[in-house]
């Protein structure tokens, strides 16, 4: 290679050295307040890369936030229904109570022996061979549920009594429209006592009214009479739909039981000791 060529190959990459190093410099040097071109460079690269970051976290954050403010009101609303629900049941009771003709003294305190003896429960299970037979409760021996414990709805209508077994989370509620249920009765306002057995069809028989008998008709509303030494007096059980005549010494009455179906998600289980207390 001619020497002149190489001085002159020599001559371009020392000019091209010294012209990126001019770069290098320039790019750093302050631009008064503002960042220089190399600054703002890596901050255009890098800067979408950290918004990205920043926000992922800030989600994050926000909704672990978010997770436990709903669970706590959750938490709070859940109280609130309870409460409302004990609410409800307590006016029940005394509604149930004024049935029965007591004194205000002697409502005040059976409302006294009442207290805190409301236990809310949901069903989680019914019978699989009878849906009108018995229902499965998510309260058990562990909560104070025992046997024969009244059982009301919502409105506080008789839905049935504990049955055993009882486990320690679980218990099952025997309907009054099951066939092996008997709830002594009385028409609201009429000495006409009977006892209302379950037919297992959502409907139940009074028997053992006499075919003499004038008083009963139908709308009647039957309410408790604690006879049976299980239900408290006063609580509304069913409505009188038809009464029939017949050659036999009692009458035919049907009647439909005054809790609904489509509202048994939320029980009340009466802890109270019904004999003690009335």
């Amino acid at each position: 290679m001619p020497f002149s060529l190489k001085k002159a190959k020599s001559l371009i990459i020392l000019l091209s050295l010294i012209f990126f190093q001019l770069v290098l410099i320039s790019i750093q040097v302050p631009m008064g307040d503002e960042s220089n071109y190399f600054e703002r460079v890596v901050f255009s690269v890098f800067s979408p890369i950290n918004n990205g970051v920043v926000s992922v976290f800030q989600g994050i954050g926000s909704l672990w936030k978010n997770y436990f403010g709903l669970h706590k009101v959750q938490k709070d609303n859940q109280r609130l229904q309870e409460e409302v629900f004990r609410l409800n049941q307590e006016n029940s009771l005394l509604r149930s109570m004024l049935r029965t003709y007591k004194t205000e003294k002697e409502i005040l305190d059976l409302l006294l022996e009442f207290e805190g003896s409301i236990l809310p429960a949901r069903v989680i299970g019914m019978d699989a061979s009878n849906v009108w037979k018995s229902l499965v409760i998510n309260k058990g021996s562990m909560d104070g549920v025992k046997k024969n414990m009244v059982v009301l709805d919502k409105q506080g209508h008789l839905v049935g009594r504990v049955v055993e077994p009882v486990a320690f989370k679980q218990a099952r509620i025997q309907m009054i429209t099951d066939t092996e249920s008997g709830v002594h009765v009385i028409p609201q306002g009429k000495n006409v006592p009977g006892i209302i057995n379950g037919i297992g069809n959502g409907q139940c028989n009074l028997e053992y009214i006499l075919a003499t008998d004038t008083l009963i008709v139908e709308g009647d509303s039957l309410i408790t009479t604690g006879i049976d030494g299980i239900y408290m007096p006063g609580v509304l059980v069913g409505h009188v739909v038809s009464v029939v005549e017949n050659t036999s010494l009692f009458k035919e009455i049907k009647v439909v039981p005054a809790f609904k179906m489509q509202n048994l998600d939320l029980l009340a289980v009466i802890t109270a000791d019904v004999n003690e207390v009335f």
